[in-house]
């Protein structure tokens, strides 16, 4: 039997996120609230990490969650019973979901694309295994504007933010992927977090229907 490793680095990261808890939910509660407000019992979850997400889902939700982090995985199962989410893990990445065709009501995910390696694939199955009038929720930082102070700073620090936080982008025009990717529908809001966390302040947040 082959027993795959926990990188270091990723125990780190969950323990980075996990102490950010409360000043995560501090920064985005609105916006979370409002974005998953409305979801179904049954919920899909790119990268839900040690899961920032749990407390926005209704009590009973059950989450299958698209989690390849390792790392994430010991803190993610607690943080589920905390939450009352029934918590379906699946180390598998977002790239190829294991869903069948117009299966799923509803896909969510919060700082995902700015991580996968082909973001434009992850909507591309997003789109699969979404039902018809399914809905992806997403909320994402993204690239600065463009002769802006705060590109210059993104610039500078993407090298060792990418290898700190495990391949994170801080330049990506997701706005401009999700465009691209041929939903039937998108809402897309674009807003600047106050956060510490400089680099990543400017978002876009909305949904996305099949």
């Amino acid at each position: 039997m082959c027993v795959q490793k926990t990188p270091t680095l990723s125990i780190v990261n969950a323990f980075i996120f996990q102490t950010l808890q409360n000043y995560i939910h501090y920064k985005y509660r609105k916006i979370k609230r409002d974005l998953f407000e409305e979801l179904p019992d049954t919920v899909v979850e790119l990268g839900p990490g040690v899961g920032s997400n749990l407390r926005y889902f209704k009590p009973g939700t059950t989450l299958l969650a698209v989690e390849p982090n390792l790392g994430m995985h010991s803190r993610l199962k607690k943080n589920s019973e905390t939450y009352s989410v029934k918590l379906e893990l699946m180390n598998l990445s977002a790239e190829k979901l294991p869903f069948s065709d117009s299966s799923v009501d509803a896909v969510v995910c919060s700082w995902v694309l700015c991580t996968v390696e082909k973001p434009d694939q992850v909507l591309k199955e997003v789109k699969r295994v979404l039902k018809p009038g399914g809905k992806f929720v997403f909320l994402e930082h993204v690239a600065a504007e463009r002769g802006s102070f705060l590109e210059w700073i993104q610039k500078i620090v993407l090298k060792p933010w990418k290898w700190l936080f495990e391949g994170c982008h801080l330049n990506r025009d997701t706005n401009q992927t999700l465009n691209h990717a041929g939903f039937s529908s998108l809402t897309i809001e674009t807003i600047s977090i106050p956060t510490f966390f400089l680099p990543i302040r400017p978002h876009i947040y909305g949904t996305a229907i099949k």
